[in-house]
């Protein structure tokens, strides 16, 4: 957010959508470095800029990371842990189920046992009725409204990065945000390769 509005930050990884997100390679230039100016620029004078950025700082500057999975989840981990989320992480791809998306997400869930799963509102363009006999309840991801809190637009917006919210709001994020309980809402950054699921042995996010 910035006092003219909320921005786009994006990595410019190239248009192949045949890729999965593991294929996906970091590209090189000045991306990693103008999106922690812009943090820094606008955020600097809030109140818990400096620990967030002991968060997620790292990962920008760390150049044996290649692939935007693994930036994706070094950043979405390191943010569960400040906020104090326990979820258990897996990757999807150790898992080996093969299918077509929508096969493959049905079968991610039933090899750990899970009951429910909480999809992103982009899937509505591909998912029909293939959970209706799956015994998997599917629940669609709802981007607010959510708790107001300080922001430094001029209006306040649903529709902004966790680190904002942790910026303006330190560990409180997580109670002003109402992420919990698990089936109203997941936190994280705006990624659609993530799967929250909830099964026998608990809560995942898979990626």
């Amino acid at each position: 957010m910035t006092p003219k509005g909320p921005i786009w930050l994006t990595i410019p990884v190239g248009k192949n959508r045949q890729r999965t997100i593991e294929e996906v390679l970091l590209p090189e230039g000045e991306w990693r470095t103008n999106h922690l100016e812009t943090i820094r620029r606008v955020y600097s004078k809030q109140p818990h800029f400096e620990t967030v950025m002991e968060i997620i700082e790292p990962w920008f500057k760390n150049m044996e990371i290649n692939t935007l999975s693994e930036f994706n989840q070094g950043l979405i981990q390191d943010i569960c842990s400040f906020l104090g989320i326990s979820t258990r992480f897996i990757r999807s791809s150790e898992l080996g189920i093969d299918g077509d998306r929508v096969e493959r997400l049905i079968g991610i869930c039933n090899s750990i046992g899970a009951d429910e799963y909480l999809s992103g509102p982009a899937a509505m363009n591909y998912i029909d009725g293939q959970f209706e006999n799956s015994g998997i309840e599917l629940m669609w991801m709802e981007y607010g409204p959510f708790a107001t809190y300080p922001q430094i637009g001029p209006k306040s917006t649903n529709e902004m990065s966790i680190i904002d919210t942790m910026i303006m709001l330190g560990e409180s994020a997580l109670d002003t945000t109402k992420v919990i309980p698990f089936h109203q809402k997941i936190i994280g950054l705006h990624t659609s390769e993530l799967l929250a699921i909830r099964g026998k042995s608990g809560q995942y996010t898979l990626q």
